[in-house]
């Protein structure tokens, strides 16, 4: 590090490698696997990456019941200004300081982390996705981002438009991310499904649960898995344009371990509500 002598840097880097790694460890299965697939200091940086996206989120979704909006908010942006502070190279803690590295080696663009937190913002305030245009933008906000923060990480040939896959297939995994949860969202008051969805099936949000098992259920979950898999055909034009074989196989893992909960949906009867599409490691 520019700013630091081996001395110093040397443990905290190794700290905040362990905090990472650790994070990652117990919360993402399919990115600690694209993490071990690209190794050494390309995996750290993803488990960086990830940290910083997963600690966010927790902030949103793990908040206590009497948490003010505003000071979530502020507690996110806190994290963006860390983030600066790590890049610029000030100090700051082990876990900011192994990614403020990540950043600079790969030159990871800021703006996704930003856009990210735009997107956790839009959950702090329930809202219903008037149209599915607006469930887009979410999805992107919230994980097409992760998709432009780890492409430079893994490697890639090419401009703007190959991130867009990226962003692509990052949109598609967390649609993917939705329909498997859609019972556990309800159950929290949340509901993703956009309502010009729900009218065409002549569904209400409310009671979805009890609609379990009916066709036009299953016909409004189906609809959702023929638009993911639509974004993950898009996404996967990414894979040729990576730079090396191990780029090529941590993404396409990603892709089809996704992928893999639709199918799973279905041999579900598309019930989301009452089953949790779930993969064994295998």
């Amino acid at each position: 590090l520019a700013t630091r002598s081996v001395a110093a840097g040397g443990p905290a880097i190794a700290q905040g490698l362990a905090e990472c790694w650790e994070i990652l460890r117990l919360n993402g299965k399919t990115f600690h696997v694209m993490a071990k697939v690209l190794g050494g200091d390309r995996g750290d940086a993803i488990a960086a990456v990830y940290a910083f996206a997963r600690v966010a989120d927790d902030l949103v979704d793990e908040r206590p019941l009497d948490a003010r909006p505003e000071e979530i908010r502020a507690q996110l942006h806190r994290m963006l200004a860390e983030l600066r502070r790590a890049v610029a190279g000030d100090a700051v803690p082990p876990r900011w300081l192994v990614l403020g590295e990540a950043v600079r080696r790969y030159g990871i663009p800021l703006d996704p982390f930003e856009d990210l937190v735009r997107g956790l913002e839009m959950d702090l305030d329930p809202c219903r996705y008037r149209t599915f245009a607006d469930l887009e933008l979410y999805c992107s906000r919230v994980a097409g981002t992760i998709g432009l923060m780890i492409t430079p990480v893994a490697g890639y040939r090419g401009g703007a438009d190959v991130l867009e896959h990226a962003r692509t297939l990052g949109t598609a995994m967390q649609l993917t991310n939705i329909l498997r949860d859609v019972g556990e969202d309800h159950a929290r008051g949340m509901v993703y499904l956009p309502e010009e969805d729900l009218a065409r099936f002549e569904l209400a949000a409310d009671d979805l649960p009890v609609h379990v098992g009916e066709d036009r259920f299953r016909a409004l979950i189906e609809l959702e898995i023929e638009r993911a898999r639509g974004f993950y055909a898009k996404g996967l034009r990414l894979i040729p344009f990576m730079a090396d074989r191990r780029g090529r196989a941590a993404f396409r893992f990603a892709a089809d371990a996704y992928g893999a909960i639709l199918d799973k949906i279905r041999q579900n009867d598309h019930d989301v509500i009452t089953r949790r599409a779930s993969l064994s490691l295998a």
